[in-house]
């Protein structure tokens, strides 16, 4: 059958269509139709997820969970969704790889060391990048020595009875913890807890019966209290090795203890079974066994959905305990959501899977819950943390899921492993992360003052306007430890997600405001981190000790290094390279407790050098950013790099190269730079025959 159409205005053609035709023009409408939907759900994923952060419903039910964007497995089989690759890499005593991902500050600590090498035209190893650690000399925090690879552990019952705790330590620890810990994880009845302590001590002049729960809480406040105890004297170098006597790794035998006695539980596990897993991921964290850690997260994961935890909690349970049920969950999750974000990899829990409302923080409840802590302000209770702490992850979340989907999106239709390699890819990446990123604009306007630390003059609160902290004197030191880690973990998601577009070399295409824009953003949050973080080190004890403090200083720092290497002429130049010093004097601070903050003072130092000399290569030995502000102090502040000896190796290396030739760091096989680079250990790049003719097709590895 043959169908025709009268000529089309204008053009004197006529249109001849068949039935066959018809139906191919249906069939295509009908795709481009699905195909805008999907943009347009795409496209307010982020609203959605914003306005779930703002007003929070009773529960969550599949529709409201799905808003957050959990990825729909059926449909991404066979798509051209093609996900940014990570890197495989040893990051233990082992030359065993393990996966990150391009979140991950091992992916960026990989990318500036080929960097690096090949602006040195020399290769750049590990130790050079990452500084000492627990994880680096042991194979666990129960290894009996250093080095030892093979399977050994700590006695499970512990030291001998004379090097047991006594009961007075033991009480000084267990008062560090309500001060500390309990006022971030709220994961612990306090008076449940006091009582089943005090069951355990039934002979006197005897050790206590042995307890999961009471073990790893002690390891938890050993690592947090031993770090107060200065390991050298202020005049004594500080020691940079780890050993068995680290802070970070205090308590180890307590925390073996306590692992042993819940083996016996997995079968039937119990609430204190996993409030005991919880608190394990921490103890693993501050010690450095990141990948023990994420595996013992996904343990606590499978522990709470056996026990339902997940799940709206049943009506018959007597409030306080429902609310114990919600916060265990949610602390759990907010967990896996800086885990895997941290680390680049995939979440355990599924949020479509998730009934169980966020908790509550009223007063009432506060009264209820067994700790003794005054309200503080109209709505804020000791409890108000925990709900804005999971608000926050859950919008940080929403927002890197989005990002990397749509990542994944663009290098399926490129056909790239990296964004890199593409300046207008990462360009409209960077623009739709400044459009997601309205989600936690949205946490803050919602954000009470009371959990806000108010800063000296006209400053804002977790802004990166650079004024100092105004710490009050009458504020419980409960209340100020919550301020400040709310805020740094603001600073730290933000500066995280902004850190995709600090790539090596800078974007040449002229259409890359966006991506810069981003890059300055997370430059700008990495130096709030270090101004926070240095003032309240240097006035106050409130982060002394606080291992994940040192983590996210850490963090910042590597932001800041690759920062003034793919920027290193731009206003907020300076204002970097100042605050790398003032990250060195925090490590310093933290380096006198235990040694992997020494380590990366000296790590620091050195990258920092090397910065120097690049941006003595591109500018001159004096070079002030001409646009910085005439009402900005610093403005008339010289970066202060060294003098470079023309016949230093490096310096002649840097000399020769042109200042914008891309194929620095995309070198053509024919140019005679054949470098490339495979991770031997943890992200070091090792010479071997070249024969890539672009640097992000260095980064496809394989996992042997």
């Amino acid at each position: 059958m043959t169908i025709n159409h009268a000529p089309t205005a204008g053009t004197g053609v006529k249109i001849v269509a068949t039935k066959a035709g018809l139906k191919e023009i249906k069939r295509l409408r009908k795709r481009v139709k699905e195909l805008e939907d999907e943009c347009q759900r795409r496209d307010e994923s982020t609203s959605h997820a914003g306005a779930f952060i703002a007003s929070p419903p009773a529960s969550f039910a599949p529709s409201a969970a799905s808003s957050l964007k959990d990825p729909d497995l059926s449909n991404e089989h066979g798509s051209l969704r093609k996900y940014w690759e990570g890197i495989y890499t040893s990051t233990t005593q082992s030359h065993q790889t393990q996966y990150y991902g391009p979140a991950s500050s091992f992916y960026f600590i990989g990318w500036m060391s080929s960097y690096l090498a090949l602006t040195f035209q020399q290769p750049h190893f590990d130790h050079h990048m990452q500084p000492n650690s627990a994880s680096k000399s042991f194979a666990s925090p129960t290894s009996p020595k250093k080095g030892a690879l093979e399977w050994s552990e700590l006695p499970a019952d512990g030291p001998a009875v004379e090097d047991f705790l006594t009961g007075t330590q033991e009480d000084y620890f267990l008062g560090l913890f309500w001060q500390s810990y309990h006022c971030i994880l709220q994961i612990i009845d306090e008076v449940e807890f006091r009582e089943h302590y005090k069951s355990l001590w039934v002979t006197p002049g005897t050790p206590r019966k042995a307890s999961a729960l009471v073990d790893i809480v002690l390891a938890l406040c050993m690592q947090y209290g031993v770090a107060f105890i200065p390991r050298s004297s202020a005049t004594q170098k500080p020691q940079v090795d780890v050993d068995s006597n680290d802070a970070t790794i205090a308590g180890r035998w307590l925390y073996r203890r306590s692992q042993s006695l819940l083996s016996a539980e997995l079968e039937s596990p119990s609430i204190m079974t996993l409030q005991c897993q919880i608190l394990a991921v921490y103890y693993l964290c501050n010690a450095s066994f990141q990948n023990m850690a994420h595996i013992t997260l996904a343990v606590a994961v499978r522990i709470a959905q056996i026990l339902g935890i997940h799940l709206k909690p049943p009506e018959n349970l007597p409030r306080r305990d429902q609310e114990l049920r919600k916060r265990l969950w949610w602390t759990l999750y907010t967990v896996e959501c800086k885990t895997c974000m941290k680390l680049g990899r995939p979440w355990s829990a599924q949020l479509s899977q998730i009934t169980c409302s966020l908790p509550a923080d009223d007063h009432d409840l506060a009264l209820l819950s067994g700790s003794t802590f005054a309200s503080f302000g109209g709505k804020v209770t000791w409890l108000t943390y925990n709900l804005l702490n999971t608000k926050l992850l859950l919008a940080a979340s929403a927002i890197y899921i989005d990002f990397y989907d749509r990542c994944a999106d663009v290098l399926g239709a490129t056909d790239g492993a990296t964004l890199y390699s593409d300046p207008d890819s990462l360009e409209r990446c960077a623009q739709s992360l400044m459009s997601s990123m309205k989600g936690l604009q949205a946490w803050l306007h919602d954000l009470p003052d009371e959990l806000k630390t108010k800063r000296k003059g006209t400053g804002e609160p977790f802004s990166t306007d650079g004024t100092p902290l105004e710490m009050e004197l009458f504020v419980p030191l409960w209340l100020q430890r919550q301020r400040l880690l709310l805020e740094l973990l603001y600073h730290n998601l933000a500066m995280n997600l902004y850190r995709p577009f600090i790539s090596f070399p800078t974007p040449s295409s002229s259409n890359s405001q966006s991506a810069q824009d981003n890059a300055t953003s997370c430059v700008n949050h990495a130096i709030a981190i270090t101004r926070i973080m240095h003032q309240v080190l240097v006035d106050s004890d409130l982060l002394r000790g606080w291992h994940e403090a040192f983590q996210w200083q850490w963090n910042a720092t590597l932001s800041l290094i690759g920062y003034i290497l793919a920027f290193p002429l731009t206003p907020l130049t300076l204002s970097a390279r100042q605050a790398i010093d003032c990250a060195i004097d925090v490590f310093e601070t933290f380096g006198r407790s235990f040694a992997i903050a020494a380590s990366a003072a000296n790590v620091t130092r050195d990258l920092t050098a090397k910065a120097d000399m690049l941006v003595h290569r591109f500018g001159s030995n004096t070079a002030t950013p001409a646009t910085a502000s005439s009402s900005d102090p610093r403005a008339s502040l010289t970066y202060n790099s060294p003098q470079l000896d023309s016949n230093d190796a490096n310096s002649a290396n840097l000399r020769s190269q042109p200042e914008t030739d891309p194929s620095l760091m995309f070198p053509n096989t024919s140019s005679g730079m054949d470098l490339a680079f495979t991770i031997d250990s943890f992200n070091s790049f090792e010479p071997m025959l070249a024969g890539s003719t672009n640097m992000s097709n260095m980064w496809n590895f394989s996992q042997d």
